[in-house]
């Protein structure tokens, strides 16, 4: 659930589903104004969009079609108090309006402000009880807190209000995907392609769902038309790269989860991935920064207050890839039975056998004391 996500699908044109008793705009040139700065803002040329939305500002300073879009450009430019203001402003000249309401609730689940955030997707909910929107807003609030019972009948809803949208079939299936009910959620995920067949997130999130079923070519399809469609999709580099990590291509990995990082994808996990690409590919010596990185991030984030059972995938194998063994067991012998899923638990297993096969001897260790939350020892 993102800020972008919701501002594409709130904001912007031809994709937006405005409130109903949203005020109409004042005039032909602050209207080709807004429609400038939102295609500035669809390329993802953010600062020729503000410069358009100012100017319209300076035309109608209190209309919310152009605060709305200002506050939204802001909060994507992480200048958030001033973007909540004009949000706040939008609620206040329009209170009717259900847009500040949705991307209020999406910021608020990012700061990890659950309850505000539900409070916001509740007051859209009730001022728009059948707008389909809403309702997918607030399904993916409910998936993203774990109340999954709850987040299928808001999805489902979505989709008997709006059938005619692939986000919402995207919304249900990635529900279903993360309960494990791998068929009805691709089921879903069809749906959204033969609505959309141009959409990279659908086909990312199909390339997700064909790894966790374990069909790696067919994942590799996906993830390379999400990739041809949006060139510079980080995620979808990203999921590239493991895909073609687990047929053994250690050598076209290594590049795409570069791009990935290249394209913003600096997290922990992207260069344990690129880690063990380039010691599959024999570049021992970069591997080795690469999973110096991973630590590097891995403390950052430690000293940002994150908590520990959160990076002990990512840990245990940077640990490794360092020559690290003993603090690696340790952070094994010390995980509680809920702490890695079963899925998460596979994928570790899968790169601890990857390492071993490269003569870190280690991993064989660690895959031997790795057990599923029942107990069981992973084979």
């Amino acid at each position: 659930m993102s800020v972008t996500d919701t501002i594409h699908d709130t904001v912007m044109p031809g994709k937006s589903r405005k409130s109903k008793t949203s005020p109409k705009l004042a005039s032909p040139s602050l209207e080709k104004l807004l429609e400038k700065g939102d295609a500035y803002f669809e390329e993802g040329e953010l600062e020729e969009a503000e410069a358009a939305y100012a100017k319209a500002l300076t035309l109608a300073p209190q209309s919310p079609e152009v605060l709305i879009r200002l506050g939204a450009l802001l909060l994507e430019t992480e200048r958030y108090n001033e973007g909540v203001d004009y949000l706040r402003e939008v609620e206040r000249l329009a209170p009717d309006d259900v847009r500040p309401l949705h991307l209020l609730g999406v910021f608020y689940v990012e700061e990890g402000e659950f309850d505000l955030a539900e409070e916001y997707f509740k007051r859209a909910l009730k001022l728009e009880p059948n707008e389909a929107l809403s309702h997918y807003n607030y399904g993916n609030f409910l998936s993203e807190t774990g109340r999954l019972p709850e987040a299928e009948v808001a999805y489902r809803r979505a989709i008997e209000l709006g059938p005619e949208e692939p986000l919402h079939y995207l919304g249900l299936g990635g529900l279903l995907a993360d309960l494990e009910k791998y068929d009805e959620a691709l089921r879903q995920f069809q749906i959204a392609l033969d609505l959309d067949p141009h959409d990279p997130r659908i086909y990312l999130d199909l390339g997700d769902l064909l790894m966790a079923m374990e069909r790696v070519e067919e994942a590799l399809k996906a993830y390379r038309e999400s990739v041809r469609i949006d060139p510079h999709n980080a995620l979808a580099r990203y999921g590239l790269g493991t895909a073609l990590l687990a047929r053994g291509e250690a050598e076209a990995a290594s590049h795409e989860l570069k791009d990935a990082i290249v394209d913003g994808l600096e997290v922990p996990l992207t260069f344990v991935k690129l880690g063990i690409a380039l010691r599959m590919a024999g570049q021992l010596e970069e591997s080795r920064e690469a999973f110096q990185q991973a630590y590097d991030l891995l403390e950052e984030e430690r000293s940002q207050g994150a908590e520990s059972c959160d990076m002990c995938y990512e840990e245990i194998i940077t640990l490794l890839g360092l020559g690290q063994p003993q603090r690696a067991y340790e952070i094994v012998d010390g995980l509680q039975g809920d702490e890695l899923d079963a899925q998460a638990v596979a994928e570790l297993s899968a790169d601890l056998r990857r390492l071993a096969a490269l003569g870190v001897s280690e991993a064989d260790e660690v895959l031997r004391r790795l057990t599923l939350p029942p107990g069981e020892l992973i084979h």
